[in-house]
């Protein structure tokens, strides 16, 4: 049986006033099948994975007869991006497409001119010795990991002890929506936790696997007990 232990975070930026240094992974059916193939393993309590997507609050819910508040992850990402402006704290922002990152630094400073981004760099073309270097050259305080679901994972438990910022968090694609390339399901939809059916909708070549496919093998696993998900809340230990 695959086990992970998922902790209930109402607000990544809880995080900024800690004096240790934290990871924090989103966790969606896609993720967790991910971490459920390759065998993951991890035994560092400062890489936290939070809930995250319909399936799995449905999943912990049911297995636990709860009613957890569903959590978002672009939404806990965009207040934390809007806290991190407000505490003067160095961004940085690994991941994507160079093209993707020049429409997200540009749009992000017209936004908000106080923003303090201090690094970006690309996620298809590096040398992984240089991207820590320059990571920790830039005295950045927060990272933004969006190497998509596996890569990212797998980057982060690999270099974390490597790097000296306060705070490694796993973005996915969010990028994309900072950039302005790709937009959210309307209001009305995600309030009805329909979000998952506009991206299919919207991206159905792309991610029609990822859904179809991927969320029937998770909910078997869950029901053959062949994954195990624990979900605490920030006040346990």
């Amino acid at each position: 049986m695959f086990s992970l232990k998922l902790r209930y975070i109402k607000n990544l930026a809880d995080y900024l006033s800690s004096n240790k240094k934290y990871a924090l992974l989103y966790a969606d059916f896609n993720v967790i099948n991910y971490l459920y193939e390759s065998v993951y393993r991890n035994e560092n309590p400062d890489i936290i994975f939070y809930p995250d997507s319909t399936a799995v609050f449905a999943a912990v819910n049911f297995s636990k007869l709860t009613n957890h508040k569903r959590l978002v992850s672009t939404d806990l990402l965009d207040r934390l991006l809007i806290e991190s402006i407000r505490s003067e704290s160095n961004l940085f922002f690994f991941g994507n497409s160079e093209s993707v990152l020049e429409k997200m630094d540009e749009r992000l400073k017209h936004l908000y001119p106080s923003i303090r981004i201090c690094g970006v760099q690309n996620g298809f073309n590096y040398s992984n010795n240089e991207v820590v270097s320059r990571i920790n050259d830039s005295s950045t305080e927060i990272l933004f990991v969006g190497l998509g679901a596996g890569r990212q994972e797998k980057w982060i438990q690999d270099n974390f002890d490597k790097l000296n910022c306060r705070l490694i968090v796993s973005c996915g694609g969010w990028f994309n929506f900072l950039s302005g390339k790709m937009i959210r399901a309307p209001l009305i939809l995600r309030k009805l936790h329909l979000e998952w059916l506009y991206k299919l909708l919207t991206e159905f070549k792309r991610i029609w696997k990822r859904y179809l496919l991927g969320i029937p093998k998770f909910f078997y696993r869950i029901i053959m007990k062949e994954i195990r998900l624990e979900l605490i809340t920030s006040e346990e230990k």
